[in-house]
């Protein structure tokens, strides 16, 4: 009943948190009619192959004179989500129609290029006023559909538009370009005192698309208007991706009641069914966790308490053998806290775990105060990079603390180092080789050599020495225990194959991931698919039961293997939990086949292989928090109930 009441507390308490508010990170600007206004083009991306490439690299259309890069962070050039100056102009409460932007370069490399682009679903990115143009497949009519209309009906998600699409023109599948797009910019007028009206702030942006016949210089004008004012797609002919090709634009500026400050929730905001499959999940997990902590209460709990009454009963009996009692986990008191095998890589998995639990705790509790606006795109991934960085002295703390309470062990040096270098090593030789793939093929994911060294400075530079300080304060103070080991070791009986570290793992690592799986897919269905992923308070909840999860399952874990005689415990109270990640990656793996399966055909390897080494990177991380958790409460538990033990 405690446990219910805490966790329908945390759940009423952070409920405002799962629709996700922010800080915004930017102050509103204001037009006046005719202002001059700067839109943006971005990375031209596809979530076929997720291999993006700069706009201005591209055959499509050239910049008048040097393009102004927009000021990117750490995350941005991480991601590849820079942005420049776009090749043409707005007017604040201007519309426009039928505007010329360019004429695309026609050589024959070009045209493969741009029709490769095509095959492939390739995106073309814009941002306004740093907000980023919504793609609408259907265009929104005066007299018919209105554009709030149109968007309640969608509910777009897909971020820019596409560059073309295949359509079969007289039986054979044939490349279209979108040479078109109109942009339907939303407004608010405000109360301006400074200049003694009304200005307009930009609340939202969409575009659409269409297509028309522009080869021949006589015709495209009409083409381009007679296609743009209508809802219809086929009313005049397509432009096909062999022939010279003319890019135009549009403009309608739509006046909305809605306010400045509330421009992100119709991106941000979940829909019905994922609202309800996420409090399901909650409320699934809550129940788990119960039946969890019922068992934590019934069959430890109890059984230590009737364990140590039967120690009392036989300690007063003055007729009392040597261990007359049944109490098989007071039997290993001499051995239960003698040094684990290969303490080295267990001490540097644990401070690795615990470094990247103490970011993730600080990242979600700024993430839940609303500190990660969309708006300050990039933010979240760099200040978990620099968090990370500068939390190493967390992570040597607890690398230390374990490693130091077993004095036989000098290497202590050789630890720092390690846990600095060993899994941030692994993952940065993996996002290396990932870089060197996007490198080899042009495009503009690939990180740029001063951002590497960037990276290797606050690897070097802030992770190195923070470890040496953490190390230092954890060898002050290591981990102490009750009772000390003897020196010739117990024997272990055999085990159960239903005790072994296998079958154990497999339960525990299955009943963890159904915590967390629900979220896990929406995550990677959002990533895949380029589109926000804004669900902080749910993924708090789920978290937080997820370690509650670990401890619990855990707890259970190390008690029954302390009552099969089995001193070993140490490893198994890390690979438990540990393994939750592990299933966690395959279960996503099984989905994101299907998910690509479902919506692509011809995924290319490089595609598959770049996206399940992120995957295994996250899964990575997953794994040994919930390993340095299960560790943790491990050696608490095994102190606490050794405590009040009595050796022989």
């Amino acid at each position: 009943s405690l446990c219910l009441a805490v966790a329908v507390t945390v759940v009423a308490a952070l409920a405002p948190a799962c629709e996700g508010f922010y800080l915004p990170g930017v102050a509103p600007q204001d037009f006046s009619r005719g202002d001059e206004v700067q839109p943006r083009v971005g990375r031209v991306s596809s979530a076929k192959t997720h291999i993006p490439f700069d706009y201005y690299e591209l055959p499509l259309c050239d910049p008048a004179g040097k393009p102004k890069d927009a000021p990117a962070n750490l995350g941005e050039i991480l991601s590849a989500d820079r942005y420049h100056s776009a090749p043409f102009q707005l007017a604040a409460l201007v519309n426009e129609t039928c505007r010329t932007m360019c004429d695309f370069p026609h050589t024959q490399k070009a045209v493969r290029l741009r029709s490769a682009l095509i095959m492939d679903a390739y995106d073309v990115r814009i941002r306004i006023d740093n907000m980023p143009a919504m793609y609408l497949e259907a265009k929104p009519t005066r007299n018919e559909v209105t554009l709030e209309t149109e968007i309640r009906l969608e509910a777009p998600k897909e971020i820019g538009y596409p560059l073309g699409s295949i359509r079969i023109i007289e039986g054979k599948r044939t490349m279209v370009v979108h040479n078109h797009i109109t942009l339907w910019i939303q407004y608010h007028m405000v109360d301006s005192p400074q200049a003694r009206g009304k200005k307009a702030r930009i609340i939202s942006v969409y575009v659409t698309t269409t297509t028309y016949d522009s080869s021949d210089p006589s015709t495209w004008q009409e083409n381009c208007k007679q296609a743009s004012s209508s809802p219809f797609q086929n009313v005049v002919a397509p432009q096909l991706a062999s022939k010279p090709t003319r890019m135009s634009y549009s403009v309608r500026w739509v006046e909305t009641s809605n306010r400045w400050a509330t421009r992100w929730d119709s991106i941000l905001q979940m829909d019905s069914y994922e609202h309800e499959t996420n409090w399901s999940s909650l409320i699934n997990t809550i129940l788990l966790l119960l039946l969890l902590g019922f068992l934590v209460a019934v069959i430890i709990l109890r059984a230590v308490k009737n364990d140590f009454a039967a120690l009392r009963e036989f300690e007063g009996d003055d007729m009392g053998a040597e261990d007359a009692s049944n109490v098989v986990w007071k039997k290993l008191a001499r051995d239960v806290f003698r040094q684990p095998r290969r303490l080295f890589l267990l001490s540097v998995l644990y401070g690795n775990g615990a470094q990247l639990l103490a970011m993730l705790g600080m990242q979600m509790f700024f993430a839940l105060l609303g500190f990660y606006s969309p708006s300050n795109r990039g933010s979240f991934l760099t200040y978990s990079l620099i968090g990370y960085a500068f939390l190493a002295v967390v992570g040597g703390r607890a690398a230390s603390r374990l490693y130091g309470c077993f004095p036989d062990e000098m290497n202590r040096r050789k630890l720092v180092v390690a846990t600095a270098t060993l899994i941030p090593g692994t993952v940065f030789g993996a996002f290396f080789l990932i870089d060197l793939v996007l490198w080899a093929k042009g495009s503009s994911g690939a990180t740029p050599f001063l951002t590497l060294l960037f990276i290797m400075f606050l690897w070097f530079g802030v992770t190195l020495p923070l470890t040496f300080l953490g190390s230092y304060l954890g060898f002050k103070k290591p981990y102490e225990f009750p009772i000390k080991p003897a020196r010739i070791p117990r024997l272990v009986p055999q085990k159960t194959c239903f005790m072994s570290l296998p079958v154990l793992a497999t339960f525990a690592g299955l009943t963890l991931y159904s915590m967390m799986f629900i979220q896990v897919f929406q995550v990677v269905q959002k990533v895949w698919l380029h589109q926000f992923v804004y669900m902080f308070g749910f993924l708090f909840l789920s978290g937080t039961f997820f370690l509650v999860g670990c401890i619990e399952i855990t707890i259970i874990a190390v008690y029954l293997t302390l009552s099969y005689e089995d001193y070993h415990w140490w490893w198994r109270a890390f690979l438990v939990p540990f393994s939750s990640g592990i299933f966690m990656f395959l279960g996503t793996i099984i989905y994101q086949a299907m998910l690509t399966n479902e919506l692509f055909d011809n995924v290319q390897f490089v595609t598959v292989w770049m996206m399940s080494s992120y995957l295994g990177m996250s899964c990575l991380a997953v794994s040994l928090i919930a390993g340095a958790v299960g560790l943790w409460s491990s050696i608490w538990f095994t102190t606490v109930i050794y405590s009040r033990c009595k050796p022989d």
